[in-house]
C-alpha cells in the first residue's frame, strides 16, 4: 500500500513539473504516458550498457584462459581441429573486444553532426564481429584441405580430447554468464505485441483521466520485456558455436585416442565445423542487413500500425508512414498526416505520439501536419 502510494506521489511530481500554474498541461510539454517512456527509456539504455560491458568483460577473461591452453594444447597434440577451436576463441575475444567498444560509444550523447547519437555503432560493431568470423573459418577450412595433401605429425587423441573437454565445461559457464535474456531473432524482443489488440478504448481518448490511469499506464510499460543489445546476441551465438564445435572435437579426439592413424578425422573436424561456424553467423547476418537497410522491424505491424493512427479521432489521413530502427530496440517513426476540419493539431500530434509509444513502444516519432483540402 505505501509503495502505491509513493507510485502515485512520485506520479503527481513528474505530472506537475509538465503542466502550468492552472494545472493544465501546456500544449509544447510532452504527454504522461511519452514523458515516464522517455525517462525509462534513458535508464534502461544505461542499465543494458552497463549490463553488457560486465557481461562481454567476463566472456574476454573466460575466452583468453581457454585460447591459451587450447593454443599450447594444440601445438603439442599436433591438432588443427584444437587450433581451429583456438583461432574462433581469438576472433571471439577481438570480436568481443570491438562490441565492449561499441557498447561504450553507443552512450555517447548525441551530437549536431551525429543528431542520433553513436547507436548505430553496435550494428556496425556486430558486423565486424562476424566478418572475423569469416575470415577465422575460411583460413582454416583452407589449411585443413592442404593438410590432407601434406599430412604431418600425427595427433595426440587422448590431449587433444582433455583440452576440448575443458573448452566445454568453460563455454558451459560461459553460457550461464550470458543469461536467458538474450534473443536470437529479430523478431523476439518485440516489447508490447501483446497489447496489439483491441485499442478502441486507446483511441477515443488516450490521456490519462486520472492518477490512477496514470499509474496503470506506468506501471504497464515496465513490464514488457526489454530489447536485448545486438552484440550481446552475437556474443551468445558465438558462445553457443563454440560449444557445439567442443564437443566435436571431443568426439574426433575420442576417435583418435584409439586410432591414431585416422589423421583425416581431425581435418574433417576442422572442416565441418568452421563451416558450422560460418552458419551461425547468418541470423546475425540478417538483422544486420535488416537495421542497415532500415527496414520496418518485424515487432511492428505497419498495416495495423497505420490502421490504428488512422482510428484517432480528429485524423482524417495518414501518409509516407516510415518506420525503421537506429539499433536492436530503438525505433524511429515519421509520417504525414492531414488533419480534419477545426481540430486542434497539438492535440492530435500528442495522440500519435501516445499510439505510438504505449503500442510499439516508439519513442521518437517525428509528425508533419497538413491540412485538409
Amino acid at each position: 500500500m505505501e509503495q502505491h502510494e509513493d507510485s502515485k506521489s512520485e506520479i503527481k511530481q513528474l505530472l506537475g513539473a509538465k503542466c502550468n500554474g492552472n494545472g493544465k498541461r501546456a500544449q509544447s510539454c510532452c504527454n504522461p504516458i511519452c514523458s515516464f517512456s522517455e525517462q525509462e527509456h534513458s535508464m534502461l539504455g544505461s542499465r543494458q550498457r552497463s549490463k553488457s560491458t560486465m557481461k562481454l568483460c567476463g566472456l574476454i577473461i573466460f575466452y583468453v584462459i581457454v585460447m591459451a591452453v587450447e593454443t599450447i594444447g594444440g601445438v603439442k597434440a599436433h591438432s588443427l581441429a584444437v587450433l581451429t577451436d583456438a583461432a574462433h576463441l581469438l576472433s571471439d575475444v577481438v570480436g568481443f573486444s570491438i562490441s565492449l567498444f561499441a557498447v561504450w560509444v553507443s552512450g555517447w550523447d548525441a551530437t549536431k553532426e551525429h543528431s542520433f547519437g553513436y547507436h548505430r555503432l553496435e550494428v556496425l560493431g556486430a558486423l565486424l564481429s562476424v566478418q572475423l568470423i569469416w575470415l577465422v573459418s575460411g583460413l582454416l577450412i583452407y589449411e585443413a584441405i592442404q593438410r590432407m595433401f601434406h599430412p604431418q605429425a600425427k595427433v595426440n587423441g587422448k590431449l587433444m580430447f582433455a583440452i576440448a573437454a575443458f573448452g566445454l565445461i568453460i563455454n558451459f559457464v560461459s553460457v550461464l554468464w550470458l543469461g536467458h535474456d538474450h534473443s536470437l531473432h529479430c523478431h523476439s524482443y518485440n516489447p508490447c505485441k501483446d497489447h496489439d489488440h483491441d485499442h478502441d478504448h486507446e483511441m477515443q481518448e488516450l490521456h490519462p483521466r486520472n492518477e490512477e490511469e496514470s499509474l496503470k499506464l506506468v506501471s504497464a510499460a515496465s513490464s514488457c520485456s526489454k530489447p536485448t543489445n545486438i552484440n550481446i546476441e552475437g556474443a551468445y551465438l558465438h558462445v553457443i558455436s563454440d560449444l557445439i564445435q567442443s564437443v566435436g572435437v571431443m568426439i574426433a579426439g575420442a576417435i583418435m585416442w584409439f586410432k591414431p592413424e585416422w589423421l583425416v578425422v581431425d581435418l574433417l573436424c576442422t572442416i565441418f565445423f568452421s563451416i558450422f561456424a560460418l552458419s551461425t553467423t547468418i541470423p546475425m547476418l540478417r538483422i544486420i542487413f535488416s537495421l542497415l537497410m532500415e527496414k520496418t522491424p518485424e515487432e511492428v505491424d505497419i498495416v495495423k500500425l497505420e490502421n490504428g493512427l488512422k482510428s484517432l479521432v480528429g485524423l482524417q489521413e495518414v501518409h509516407d508512414l516510415h518506420v525503421w530502427a537506429i539499433t536492436v530496440g530503438k525505433i524511429v517513426l515519421s509520417c504525414h498526416v492531414v488533419l480534419e476540419p477545426g481540430v486542434d493539431q497539438y492535440e492530435i500530434i500528442q495522440k500519435v505520439r501516445e499510439y505510438c509509444d504505449s503500442t510499439y513502444r516508439i519513442h521518437h516519432v517525428t509528425i508533419q501536419v497538413e491540412p485538409s483540402s
